[in-house]
């Protein structure tokens, strides 16, 4: 990611597509990726952190996935927060440092043997997704992106989901966000889909992958960029999924 992140930002509602500015997003995205010998343990310790008065009071979604296939990624569990806007990051922020639910969490989680794989922080630029979805969407695939020509990929990006939407071959819900901030694999965009379950998740993307307007989109965007990495998670729970769309 040799970009400079500030010019990323000045650069993310860009488009002549109709399309895209239907579907452009605002909000931060955190995630804090873990490995869990004891999974059940793991789910349980942060489900007490997130019925905690500490976390009800910032006013955000949150939700805890679990790694289905990663590549040789260490992740097991992935824990993420969903803000409107910085104040909200901000008020997070301020909070984690004197909180003793977040000191609960990180103090039992280490007593269970989960050991902090990567923390990031992305930007959303795009997004598709209604209160509906947030409720029946359980499996995620995710790709990690790196290019050096961040304003071109988006155009081509938007290109490509103006025709997927018109062949009715889109799917329910997808996005687009910049690594702001950590990055896993050291990817400039992070790009996902969801889907209510993994037999879904693989008919739709085998179309998907099978059109002319993907095969189109590579062939336009190979010479700067790349996919780092593939993944597929499900969501083993959601906090205050109705707020995701407010």
């Amino acid at each position: 990611m040799k970009l400079i992140k500030i010019f990323l930002l000045s650069l993310l509602t860009i488009s002549t597509s109709a399309v895209a500015q239907q579907f452009a997003a605002t909000g931060m995205h955190a995630a804090f990726g873990v490995s869990s010998v004891n999974p059940l343990a793991t789910f349980q310790n942060v489900s007490r952190y997130m019925e905690s008065d500490d976390f009800k009071s910032l006013g955000i979604s949150a939700a805890l996935y679990a790694s289905n296939a990663n590549g040789t990624d260490q992740t097991t569990h992935s824990i993420e927060f969903y803000y409107p806007d910085a104040a909200s990051y901000q008020k997070a922020v301020d909070m984690a440092t004197t909180s003793p639910a977040v000191a609960n969490l990180l103090a039992t989680a280490a007593q269970n043997g989960t050991q902090n794989i990567s923390e990031s922080v992305y930007m959303n630029i795009r997004e598709k997704i209604t209160a509906a979805d947030v409720d029946k969407n359980k499996v995620f695939y995710v790709w990690r992106v790196e290019t050096t020509d961040f304003p071109r990929y988006l155009r081509e990006w938007d290109k490509m989901i103006e025709e997927i939407e018109d062949e009715g071959i889109a799917g329910d819900s997808y996005g687009m966000k910049v690594a702001f901030a950590g990055a896993l694999h050291g990817e400039s965009l992070f790009v996902w889909a969801g889907y209510e379950n993994q037999q879904q998740m693989i008919e739709q993307l085998s179309t998907f992958n099978d059109s002319e307007s993907f095969a189109r989109f590579n062939s336009r965007t190979q010479s700067f960029s790349s996919i780092v990495a593939n993944e597929i998670s499900t969501q083993l729970a959601i906090w205050n999924g109705a707020l995701y769309t407010e």
